[in-house]
């Protein structure tokens, strides 16, 4: 003892107050091992954090469409994303206007080369902030981060949007969705009144959801989903063909098991893709790619399947308890 009173420790001869090597190393192969168990736990747990936040940003997206439409007589924002395109309205085109319906999103397509929605630079399109915050639902919505998805690969940071070259919205609304048949598709209108099949066409009025009192099954019918489209923004609504595993649009495949959408009346889900080889084959035919309805045997990425699960989920929720509507017209599919 010192005369402070403090203890000196004094080691004896030979003896080491530090670890030894054998201790050293037992105790960094412990970090290794609880680093190896950790890091794939927080990645887990930070792609399950980024999941939760995508489908609250939808379920946002979905509520505000209901806010919208107690506001505008009960009728839906149309899923057009054009300033000028037509809305199909009581069994005709129409011109979108002050006095129609309001377009949910605005992307004026059709001027010449940059105009204040769209730039265009590079031979590539990108949609700006002002085409969100011109739009129908961003007064209902109020945050431009609302309408991005934190998977989106080209996601900006959380404090910056860019107003050129980043994408600045992730979802889409269901085309079937606001109006009496998929506005951007007016040549399926014999898919979806059976002329082509020679049986009798239904009402066209049955396919009609502008109103939240035309929607059949809210529960069930898709109101947005991720989207990853060709065209660098998200151009119109979401869409396949209904009778055969065409895929028009696709969704989103960042995280290829969490496809998030949400439905009419509020709620959300996630969807893993079943069909092996589908995801590639969307990258490499893009818009309206025709998915073979056998696996080919031959070629092991051919993304087929004998029952085209992933084609039937989405178009089951295109507007249930209306299409699919009878055996006739989808060949019991």
């Amino acid at each position: 003892m010192t005369a402070s009173g403090n203890i000196v420790r004094r080691s004896r001869p030979g003896q080491s107050l530090g670890f030894t090597v054998t201790e050293l190393m037992v105790v960094i192969a412990i970090i290794a091992v609880i680093v190896a168990i950790l890091v794939p736990t927080l990645s887990k747990v930070r792609s399950r954090a980024r999941t939760v936040q995508c489908l609250a940003n939808q379920r946002q997206i979905a509520l505000a469409t209901y806010s919208y439409a107690m506001s505008n007589a009960s009728r839906l924002v149309s899923p057009r994303t054009d300033t000028n395109g037509t809305a199909f309205i009581d069994g005709a085109n129409q011109q979108m206007g002050p006095l129609g319906w309001k377009h949910t999103w605005v992307n004026a397509q059709d001027t010449g080369s940059t105009n204040q929605f769209v730039v265009y630079s590079g031979g590539r399109k990108y949609e700006t902030p002002l085409a969100i915050t011109s739009g129908a639902l961003f007064p209902y919505i109020g945050d431009i981060k609302v309408y991005i998805s934190p998977d989106e690969p080209t996601n900006p940071s959380a404090g910056a949007v860019s107003g050129e070259k980043t994408r600045i919205r992730s979802y889409s609304l269901n085309a079937c969705l606001g109006t009496t048949r998929p506005d951007e598709l007016p040549e399926f209108d014999d898919d979806f009144t059976a002329i082509s099949l020679g049986t009798p066409a239904p009402q066209l009025s049955q396919y009609n959801t502008t109103t939240i009192g035309t929607i059949k099954s809210p529960q069930r019918m898709m109101c947005t989903i991720v989207e990853d489209d060709s065209v660098d923004y998200n151009n119109q609504g979401w869409l396949v063909v209904p009778q055969t595993p065409n895929w028009i649009d696709w969704p989103a495949a960042w995280r290829p098991d969490a496809i998030t959408l949400s439905y009419v009346d509020g709620s959300t889900e996630t969807y893993e893709i079943k069909v092996r080889g589908l995801i590639n084959a969307w990258d490499t035919f893009g818009h309206r790619f025709q998915q073979p309805t056998s696996v080919n045997s031959a070629n092991p990425n051919d993304p087929g399947d004998p029952v085209s699960a992933d084609w039937k989920f989405f178009r089951d929720r295109l507007n249930p308890s209306v299409i699919p509507n009878s055996t006739y017209l989808f060949g019991g599919q």
